[in-house]
């Protein structure tokens, strides 16, 4: 089976689409999260406030760093980064003992599904694409940006080991596993590491 896209062609803005759509999921996921573990609704919408401009500064700036100063694109690596930073901003702009640990932890909880969403805009827009591969659920990009290729489906495994590692530390938290965001957070590190090898 072959899935073809036209990067081209597409009728809609399909990379920009989700990758808002990972980060309204994401902070819905934050805003329930710190509502139920004891965030003051100010703290909780301060860090919300924060996250868009962090997270995406953090993604268009280590990206640039990265390249030397030769590209500027987003960085998943980088996005993450600044929804760290913006949970410990929150904490030291609205200071209350053992916030941030909190506000950290559900950073970790939530940013599985904001990886998730985003690889499906990655899938479309053709960019971080699979090593060459012409095997079964192929992808055959067509477009002036990547040629005619067929490549491994990276992105799309990456958005369901992502999608399994979040409804995961869901199901660890309402068990209240005391290990749930360790457990999740070396789930991700180990995922992204590993997976790495099959992109181009």
């Amino acid at each position: 089976m072959t899935i073809h896209i036209d990067t081209d062609h597409l009728i809609l803005p399909f990379y920009r689409i989700f990758i808002l759509s990972s980060l309204i999921a994401g902070m819905i996921v934050l805003f329930r999260l710190c509502s139920k573990r004891g965030i003051p609704t100010k703290k909780n919408l301060l860090l919300l406030a924060l996250i868009p401009t962090s997270s995406w500064s953090c993604a268009f700036l280590y990206t640039f760093i990265r390249s030397g100063g030769k590209n500027l694109g987003l960085s998943s690596v980088g996005a993450a980064i600044g929804v760290y930073l913006a949970a410990i901003a929150t904490s030291l702009l609205i200071p209350r003992i053992g916030d941030r640990n909190v506000l950290l932890q559900n950073c970790t909880f939530a940013m599985p599904l904001m990886y998730s969403i985003a690889k499906l805009g990655c899938l479309f827009a053709g960019c971080c694409h699979g090593v060459e591969y012409d095997g079964i659920f192929h992808i055959e990009y067509s477009g002036e940006k990547n040629g005619n290729i067929c490549v491994f489906p990276i992105q799309l495994l990456e958005s369901a080991v992502f999608l399994a590692i979040f409804i995961s530390g869901m199901i660890m938290l309402k068990k209240r596993n005391k290990y749930s965001v360790k457990i999740v957070l070396i789930a991700s590190l180990c995922a992204k590491f590993s997976l790495s090898f099959l992109r181009e």
